[in-house]
């Protein structure tokens, strides 16, 4: 098993109150259908859960979000992070991507506070198609999420709502990484990755 989590180096995390997360090896801010307008990722410490990323971003539209791994993973993962959604007017949360080749093809899965959704979808050739989504009412505030994909399975909880679904799409290694769309402003804790044997 290969356990990591992706987050900035604990001796620059408390020399700085915040820092760029593009500062570091580990991780890539990028955008899907971008305008050439990436969202600003950093990063912070916090008392109650060590360090956080947050994206600050007023990009409009299907203009996706992305911090993705240099590394990759897989192709079987397992993904936990904790997000909160911040604001946003057109958007608001967001999720995790998994066996990203590029910024134009990857799994996704997230959830949107506004449409009280949870989804899966993959973007391939930066055209996102839904594969999976139930509806339901979580509490404000932070949210636990997780994606496990074994072959084609993919299982995806967050808080209380849980869904699944098969897609053979994408089925090599590839990066991992955060998601929001158009102008969600959200914290996440740094996803620890897992990949399954």
């Amino acid at each position: 098993m290969k356990l990591a989590t992706l987050l900035l180096p604990l001796a620059l995390l408390a020399a700085c109150q915040s820092a760029p997360v593009d500062a570091t090896a580990a991780w890539k801010p990028a955008e899907t259908n971008g305008a050439g307008t990436p969202a600003e990722w950093t990063t912070k410490l916090d008392a109650a859960h060590g360090g956080i990323m947050d994206v600050v971003t007023d990009n409009t539209g299907h203009n996706y979000n992305l911090l993705l791994s240099e590394a990759t993973f897989g192709p079987d993962v397992s993904i936990r992070t904790r997000l909160r959604a911040n604001s946003g007017v057109e958007d608001q949360g967001g999720g995790v991507v998994w066996r990203a080749r590029d910024a134009a093809n990857y799994y996704v899965t997230r959830w949107n506070p506004l449409e009280n959704n949870l989804r899966i979808y993959k973007v391939e050739n930066e055209k996102r198609t839904q594969l999976a989504s139930i509806s339901g009412e979580l509490p404000k505030g932070w949210l636990d999420l997780s994606i496990s994909m074994r072959g084609p399975r993919i299982l995806v909880t967050c808080g209380s709502l849980s869904l699944g679904v098969e897609d053979t799409t994408f089925a090599a290694a590839g990066k991992v990484g955060l998601w929001t769309k158009a102008d969600a402003c959200t914290s996440f804790t740094p996803p620890q990755v897992e990949t399954l044997r």
